[in-house]
């Protein structure tokens, strides 16, 4: 039921300096923009492949996305799965006592969607939409980011969130490894990967967020000199271990959002489904 990554929301302080970047920058085209006055927000929506990122202003005090940014910064804020169903999967975590913050599924600025408490997920934050019909892909566009190609959860109890995404939403893991104090698990329910991270010993419960976002692009050094030449905050390609060459902008930088890009180019490239 639960076909791929839809968006990664981003909650900011101001949505045009988020363009900058996102929009201008990286050439991320603009697909959506409103008002959502019953959650006290602007919003845009920015295609990215078959997915989109989902950037969020608070434009009232009361808004649930300024509390965010006053307790946590800003930054990422949640992932949300795309389900072919949204009132059958909310019905099924109802059914498995998932806690959630919408109980029933509502119109929402992306679709037809529920949010999950925090709780469900150690404190990682997730959305469940079935996408209104102007948001469901938009395929590769000129830009040299072609698509999301993972978004890490960082987590207090790497097996037991796993084991979660597979009861709840279907989604199994495809592969584990450990490396030095920390544990990892992917899973790939489209053609985004979700990145699991944590303490091999485990961690504080609750603690967990969406600790990263990394893109796939063609021409890496193209990119990161015209990234340098706006002044943001990139650092130099090198390998990585996901086969390719990496690169991050420093989260301050990317309104708090820790940005990586990935070129596979000269590589296997990431695993296939």
């Amino acid at each position: 039921m639960i076909l791929d990554v839809h968006h990664v929301g981003i909650a900011v302080r101001s949505l045009e300096r988020a363009y900058a970047l996102y929009r201008d920058a990286l050439g991320l085209p603009l697909v959506k923009e409103g008002e959502v006055p019953s959650r006290g927000v602007r919003a845009a929506m920015l295609a990215v492949g078959r997915s989109y990122l989902e950037i969020i202003e608070p434009v009232a005090g009361s808004s649930p996305f300024a509390r965010h940014i006053e307790e946590h910064g800003e930054g990422l804020h949640h992932v949300g799965l795309w389900s072919d169903c949204v009132d059958t999967q909310v019905a099924v975590l109802r059914d498995k006592s998932v806690p959630l913050a919408d109980e029933q599924p509502r119109d929402g600025f992306t679709g037809r969607l529920s949010y999950l408490e925090p709780e469900a997920f150690d404190g990682a934050l997730l959305e469940v939409v079935e996408p209104e019909d102007g948001l469901r892909g938009h395929g590769p566009s000129d830009t040299s980011v072609t698509r999301i190609d993972h978004v890490v959860l960082r987590v207090p109890d790497v097996p037991a969130v796993a084991q979660r995404m597979e009861d709840c939403f279907g989604v199994p893991t495809k592969r584990t490894f450990e490396r030095g104090t920390q544990a990892f698990a992917f899973m790939r329910p489209g053609d985004v990967v979700i990145e699991v991270i944590g303490p091999k010993e485990g961690g504080a419960p609750g603690t967990g967020k969406i600790a990263g976002l990394a893109f796939e692009v063609k021409g890496i050094d193209a990119l990161v000199e015209s990234l340098k030449a706006l002044d943001y905050p990139v650092g130099d390609p090198h390998p990585a271990l996901q086969g390719g060459r990496i690169v991050s902008i420093h989260a301050p930088g990317a309104c708090g959002v820790p940005v990586a890009f990935i070129d596979f180019a000269g590589s296997p490239g990431p695993p296939k489904r």
